[in-house]
């Protein structure tokens, strides 16, 4: 998948729909003002010195159930709709509704989803965090995909998890010393799982500068004076997530910068954007990492690793249940297949089970591509590649140019419809000629 495309994929948490009445009203102009003031306040408080560009710039505050937006400036393009101080209008179904940047009528963007966090320093890491990520291209760490297939496996969950609390206490230390030796067995228990997945680094390198900067990012210019009593806070609430896949850079990424500013300040002005975070850890640290069975053996037990264990081998055999279920309702029973390059994308990182070699599953998902829009709330399978994805077809009721199925919906544009499938049982979406 090429780059170009790849710029117009959101990774986001999606939200539930009870939360409509709270993103109603925080599309108030009175309330948007305030979360425009308090983006511009921060960015203007770095003053572009972090990655030097500036992060203040268009905004977009967006309501997913109805695609109505308030934003901090006109449309590049075509005029919005004034509202005293901010703009108004409602987003076409191919723009995503996401916590992201978007490029849309004429400009670059920020864009939130509503409703916002209500409590600080919540609302301000995101801010930051999706502001990053409107200027990500610009300093050299462009948006990237990376599978992360390890990251379900017994042997790498076990790592991370352990690498996870390494991390949090090297943040938590109270002594050089004690900081020191945590970091060195987080990256040993990083090293341990790559040795064992030669794929690993250079994948779990790329999601963190991608997402691991961006929340790093807004970590740091949160503007929290409890800001490392914060992050082992979400670093304690990463050793519970149960899919890694693709969330993990979240936990990892800010842990391992906020690492680098101590042990070596000024170290985005030096970065090759290619190095990993980790690597750069150990060259500062002047750390020698090993990668062998010994090292790990003797360090695992300090965090740990007698419960670890138990826990992951029993979710082995469960998850092993729920990927045999997967594989027969998504791979070898009849699916619908739409063809998504191109498409946008809205998806929640913590729902992503991969299915390998087929791609992975995600557990909701919409892709707004030229035949119109695809929205899987409980399961679909996206290829490695990103160019198809598949749904259960068993089930599946047509009216016209609306479809629905068992977990999901699709919205025809007109002149598309579906085609049998090169299987027997498939379908796909074809413009009859």
């Amino acid at each position: 998948m090429s780059r170009s495309i790849f710029r117009r994929i959101c990774l986001t948490l999606l939200m539930s729909t009870s939360a409509g009445a709270s993103a109603q009203a925080a599309l108030d102009s009175s309330a948007a003002m305030t979360v425009f003031q308090r983006m511009q306040a921060l960015c203007e408080a770095d003053g572009g010195t972090t990655w030097g560009v500036s992060l203040c710039g268009p905004m977009l505050l967006a309501d997913p159930a109805t695609r109505q937006f308030v934003a901090n400036i006109d449309g590049g393009e075509t005029a919005l709709e004034r509202d005293g101080a901010v703009f108004r209008g409602r987003l076409p179904d191919a723009v995503p509704v996401a916590n992201t940047s978007v490029k849309w009528n004429g400009r670059s963007w920020t864009m939130l989803m509503l409703p916002l966090p209500d409590k600080e320093p919540a609302l301000s890491i995101l801010l930051m965090h999706e502001a990053w990520h409107r200027i990500q291209g610009q300093v050299g760490l462009a948006a990237t995909n990376a599978d992360q297939t390890q990251l379900e496996t017994e042997q790498g969950r076990l790592s991370l998890r352990l690498e996870l609390r390494a991390l949090r206490a090297a943040i938590t230390a109270t002594t050089p010393l004690a900081q020191r030796q945590a970091t060195l067995d987080a990256l040993t228990f990083r090293a341990w799982r790559q040795a064992r997945f030669p794929e690993a680094r250079e994948a779990e390198d790329a999601m963190e500068r991608h997402e691991g900067i961006a929340e790093y990012t807004g970590r740091i210019l949160s503007q929290d004076a409890a800001m490392s009593a914060h992050l082992a806070e979400h670093l304690l609430k990463g050793d519970t997530v149960k899919a890694y896949a693709r969330s993990f850079a979240y936990y990892t990424g800010p842990a391992y910068g906020v690492l680098l500013d101590r042990a070596a300040p000024g170290w985005r002005g030096s970065w090759n954007r290619r190095d990993g975070l980790p690597e750069q850890l150990a060259a500062a640290l002047k750390l020698d990492i090993p990668a062998d069975d010994a090292v790990f053996n003797e360090r695992a037990p300090h965090y740990g690793l007698v419960e670890i264990q138990a826990q992951e081998s029993a979710r082995t055999i469960k998850q092993a249940e729920v990927v045999a279920g997967l594989r027969a309702r998504l791979i070898d029973g009849p699916v619908l297949i739409a063809p998504v390059n191109g498409a946008s994308f809205t998806f929640d990182p913590s729902r992503v089970t991969p299915l390998p070699p087929a791609g992975a599953v995600y557990g909701t998902i919409r892709a707004a591509a030229q035949w119109g829009v695809l929205e899987v709330a409980s399961e679909g399978v996206l290829s490695t590649d990103w160019s198809r994805l598949s749904v259960a077809y068993a089930g599946t009721a047509v009216a016209g140019e609306e479809v629905k199925g068992s977990g999901w919906s699709l919205r025809l544009k007109p002149g598309w419809t579906l085609s049998p499938g090169e299987r027997a049982g498939d379908w796909t979406i074809t413009r009859p000629d």
